[in-house]
């Protein structure tokens, strides 16, 4: 993995006292497809918390019901990706609890986790979209056949709900598209084929409304597949690069707001040979692995990962003070939660 950074470090704003330790919950692991990418952004994010002498514990709703979080636990840090965690299940899950988390809404989770409501919303909005159509699963080969006619070549079939780049793949030509539909059918009950643009792949982390320093991601391969994400060395990144369309910024926050996503996200997009931007995705729950591309956004300003977790849940707390949170939370008397307990920094 090569980074090149050109952003000025600053401060990361805010009048959030530093209070002392704070038990944290960080939840990692699930059931979904990217149950192994979940459990490094888990233990990532951890490691870097303890640093900062803030006590603990990971938590697998795999094994564990949310019920079973300690009582005292003064913050939860959803770290859980794909399937029954980015899709609303465990936000509403989370919200039933009745102690602060960092993340979006149920509704926001659900919406921006299925990319054919994503794509309605922002085209409702007037934001820019590939040209693209959804399929059932059990769609018949002649209407798979005949929208990727539609759509043109090359074109990007994709699961509706799936992250990591689980089930895509790009199609050149009429008879690569019926094994690329069979598995992207295999992720779920709908999937979509897309125009793919050629150009720039870039992503953009806002953080609290505010974009942080966009990155380039410069694969080896043609995209920006599992294998570049997570494994492939040679998979080069620029931080703040040059030559950005003047309206990024704009169509980012835009997006966000229509989609109603808080807290930490990051949004995928393609520059086209025009300079275009072309909306792929929002991610509200993305990576904090070794390679994620949020941490190092912040790493350009100077914001370690630490930091910058422990600034956004100490935001969640004195967000729930301000605004309480529900107090519904139906206790089970306390485990020793994966035969551990609380961690110390």
């Amino acid at each position: 993995m090569i980074v090149t950074s050109r952003q000025e470090g600053s401060e990361m704003s805010s009048t959030i006292p530093q209070c002392g330790p704070l038990r944290i919950v960080v939840l990692a692991g699930g059931v979904s497809g990217e149950r192994e990418v979940s459990l490094e952004s888990g233990a990532c994010v951890a490691a870097a918390l303890k640093a900062r002498g803030h006590r603990v514990l990971k938590f697998d709703p795999a094994i564990l019901a949310l019920h079973e979080i300690p009582i005292g636990t003064d913050v939860i840090l959803p770290m859980v990706h794909g399937t029954g965690a980015e899709d609303g299940t465990l936000q509403r899950g989370l919200e039933r609890l009745g102690i602060p988390w960092l993340g979006c809404s149920a509704q926001a989770s659900a919406l921006t986790f299925d990319k054919v409501a994503t794509r309605e919303i922002l085209a409702k909005a007037g934001l820019p979209i590939a040209p693209g159509l959804a399929l059932p699963h059990n769609a018949s080969r002649e209407s798979i056949q005949d929208a990727s006619r539609q759509i043109g070549y090359p074109q990007v079939v994709k699961p509706a709900a799936q992250g990591s780049s689980l089930g895509i793949s790009i199609v050149d030509s009429e008879l690569e598209i019926e094994a690329a539909a069979a598995e992207a059918a295999r992720w779920g009950d709908v999937f979509l084929i897309e125009k793919f643009i050629e150009g720039r792949e870039i992503t953009v982390p806002v953080i609290n409304g505010e974009v942080y320093p966009v990155v380039e991601i410069l694969p080896s391969a043609r995209w920006y597949d599992y294998v570049a994400k997570y494994s492939d060395e040679t998979t080069r990144y620029d931080v703040a690069p040059q030559n950005l369309p003047a309206n990024l910024t704009k169509i980012v926050l835009s997006a966000c707001k229509a989609c109603g996503v808080t807290g930490i996200s990051r949004t995928d997009i393609r520059i086209d040979s025009e300079g275009q931007p072309w909306i792929l995705e929002i991610n509200t729950i993305p990576g904090m692995t070794s390679h994620s591309l949020v941490p190092m956004s912040a790493r350009a300003r100077g914001i370690s990962l630490g930091e910058l977790c422990e600034q956004l849940l100490r935001q969640a707390i004195n967000r729930s003070l301000i605004f309480p949170i529900s107090k519904n939370r139906q206790r089970v008397p306390r485990s020793d939660v994966d035969g551990t307990g609380w961690s110390h920094g």
